[in-house]
């Protein structure tokens, strides 16, 4: 069961979904923004502040506290992609820019409670107040596209103003040698030259540089300096402006990518052949999603093109592209976690795929059955050991860290393991499924024993009952000899540690089973298998769903 903490935090930290709650809160928010802003405003007549000095104080206290609240809430539930921040880390929160601004905007309350009014410094303190406007960025996304454009040109800004600079230092020194003879009071070093030359650039504030050069090539030296004053703000502008535009366009490709995405999303939840329309009827899954498309198939019914897809599958959610018997096909999948799919169903049963992200519709399989057995799921659609993409390659299966308990940098890792705690109850059944190789045999059940045991193992064994376990596998054996009327008995050579072991204690199994009790067995199934046709696909899930049921919980 998640903590107050976490659901607090997935109403008030920025990088969290938006939610019904989560916008209603963001709008109470942004109108106490306004209404202190205007009380600031207000209170500065000094006829109204006389008169209604009382109504303004409450509203200042009640908008403060709330804010305060607020920024304590913040502190308390932030979290970096669900893992508790190290005190680096949350002190670099509490420095960024808007706990500043929320800081600043809370503090001149506190202040005025105990120093008097009177004071000019309390004054300025209390007008530090108007800071809260600067938190409209936090809550309205479209105030934040100057802030973006300017960081995405940041580099170009910067290079723009160190030419201006160095030409001006240049032309400074040019200017000294010139005027210096002519003017030695106004140009006596270089350093007077440059500030002159700056006074230029925001039109002499300050009465400084209220004269001019008077030799010829001095005034020439003084109309580039003026040439560079126009540089200095058009030429940022210029960059900041192109900045504005590519991130608008970039707004609108995203935009366009969310619903090209859920166009293709959608797509999966129509199967289009009636065998599989009807066994997934007859075994109550008709809510469950296709298991794939193809490629081919999504460019001309659903008119996105190849590169669509591909962009799709790589900067959207719930897609991913695969490889089987050389055809390309398009998979989904449920993308509610940062390593894939997350679901607790708060049942004694729960399923976990830790391979869905290398293995062609093993997670559909497992998904399958978690719906048939309405289990708990959690699937690693993104992250394994063997991907390609460095964002995501890291090991969930078997790993060093089960053993020592050491925290992880690798937020993927604890996510996972956080899951896997959250949601398996004590003494409950766990199934955890990978994938093996057809020519050795459709199924391979594990209790914890090595490679090469024909029998489940007694000792060190991942399950309690061992006699329930044999029963298990006995009439899952015989339900697929019944069925199987393949000629080379594709789906009913069904093993026990005949060519896998699962006895090393660095896979998250044993981790489970020394944290929660639980009774888990690894079960690998065959690629042929996961290909078969969907009328021998779903039966084959049926036999081995009404098994677990019937034996394993």
């Amino acid at each position: 069961m998640k903590s107050t903490n976490y659901k607090i935090g997935l109403i008030l930290n920025d990088d969290t979904p938006e939610t019904p709650l989560k916008k209603r809160i963001s709008f109470f928010i942004l109108f106490l923004i306004l209404v202190s802003s205007f009380e600031v405003i207000l209170e500065s007549v000094v006829s109204l502040n006389v008169k209604y000095y009382h109504h303004f104080f409450i509203i200042d206290a009640v908008v403060s506290i709330l804010f305060s609240i607020e920024y304590l809430l913040r502190l308390w539930t932030y979290r970096i992609a669900g893992k508790k921040p190290s005190l680096k880390q949350r002190f670099s929160y509490i420095t960024s820019f808007y706990m500043v601004i929320d800081f600043i905007s809370i503090i001149p309350f506190y202040f005025s409670l105990f120093i008097p009014t009177g004071y000019g410094f309390i004054r300025i303190v209390r007008i530090l107040r108007l800071f809260r406007l600067l938190k409209f960025g936090r809550y309205m996304k479209s105030q934040n596209l100057v802030v973006n454009a300017i960081k995405n040109k940041g580099k170009e800004l910067i290079l723009s103003m160190q030419l201006v600079v160095f030409l001006t230092v240049i032309l400074s020194a040019l200017l000294y040698h010139i005027e210096n003879s002519a003017q030695p009071d106004n140009f006596g070093d270089i350093i007077d030259s440059f500030v002159w030359s700056l006074s230029k650039f925001i039109g002499g504030v300050g009465g400084y540089g209220d004269f001019e050069p008077i030799t010829l090539w001095g005034q020439v030296m003084a109309t580039i300096v003026g040439l560079l004053g126009i540089a200095l703000f058009a030429v940022p502008a210029g960059i900041i402006g192109a900045g504005f535009v590519e991130e608008i366009e970039a707004i609108k490709v995203d935009e366009e990518l969310k619903e090209k995405n859920e166009k293709l999303l959608t797509a999966f939840n129509y199967e289009i052949l009636a065998s599989a329309i009807k066994i997934k009827r007859l075994l109550g899954l008709s809510h469950i999603r296709r298991k794939f498309i193809k490629l081919a198939s999504a460019e001309f019914k659903l008119t996105l093109s190849r590169e669509d897809l591909i962009n799709i599958a790589d900067k959207g959610r719930g897609v991913k592209l695969s490889i089987v018997d050389n055809i390309e096909v398009i998979q989904s999948f449920d993308e509610n976690s940062i390593y894939g799919t997350y679901n607790d169903k708060k049942s004694n049963i729960t399923i976990i795929s830790s391979n869905s992200a290398i293995q062609p519709y093993l997670g559909h399989f497992t998904y399958a059955m978690s719906e048939y057995l309405n289990a708990n799921y959690i699937s690693s659609e993104l992250v394994s050991g063997s991907v390609w993409n460095p964002k995501y390659k890291f090991d969930l299966t078997t790993n060093p860290l089960y053993i020592s308990g050491e925290i992880s940098e690798n937020i993927y890792y604890e996510q996972f393991k956080s899951d896997m705690l959250d949601t398996t109850k004590e003494k409950s059944t766990v199934i955890y499924f990978l994938c093996s190789s057809s020519k050795n045999g459709s199924f391979h059940i594990l209790n914890g024993g090595a490679k090469g045991d024909l029998e489940f193992t007694q000792t060190e064994s991942t399950f309690d009952d061992i006699n329930r376990l044999d029963s298990f596998f006995d009439t899952i054996n015989k339900s697929l000899k019944e069925f199987d009327k393949t000629e080379d008995k594709v789906y009913s050579t069904i093993y026990k540690h005949k060519f896998y072991g699962n006895e090393h204690k660095n896979g998250y199994h044993w981790f489970l089973r020394k944290e929660k009790n639980a009774n888990v067995i690894c079960i690998y199934v065959s690629v042929k298998i996961l290909t078969a046709k969907s009328s021998e696909y779903y039966s084959i899930i049926k036999i081995l769903g009404d098994g677990i049921n019937n034996h394993l919980l």
